[in-house]
């Protein structure tokens, strides 16, 4: 993946990327590549009150993003890592986020870059309030 880093007001970075891919082998890479990429941020993306590795699933853009945030889920780390699914399709909305969360779970189980760090995994659907434990 070709990764594009902007600087947002707040200092932000923000590292997007797209996801040409169209078949399932090569959406689920790209899934796996995203999250290793934003595992690379952890070390700078965690401060003392850090609680989640947030990945956040946005349905009507198909779009992944990757936060380091709070208990509150509102104050995001320093990286947030971005990447655009369009060409992802699945029988419905529904089997596209759970495939998305599934391929996700399974990959943490395994991740030697994730596990240093003590960080609670969650999945949102695009609304924090509502945060699925990984």
């Amino acid at each position: 993946m070709s990764w594009n880093t902007e600087t947002t007001s707040t200092n932000q970075l923000i590292h997007s990327a797209t996801c040409s891919e169209s078949s399932e082998a090569g959406i689920q890479a790209s899934v796996l590549a995203c999250a290793d990429h934003a595992f690379t941020f952890l070390r700078d993306n965690i401060v003392d009150d850090s609680m989640y590795c947030l990945f956040e699933w946005h349905q009507g853009e198909k779009l992944l993003s990757i936060y380091v945030t709070d208990e509150t889920k509102k104050n995001e780390g320093k990286h947030v890592v971005r990447v655009d699914f369009t060409a992802f399709t699945a029988d419905s909305d529904e089997d596209q986020i759970e495939t998305v969360k599934f391929w996700l779970r399974d990959h943490l189980t395994t991740c030697t870059a994730y596990f240093q760090f003590s960080l609670v995994a969650g999945f949102s659907r695009g609304d924090r309030s509502r945060l699925e434990l990984l």
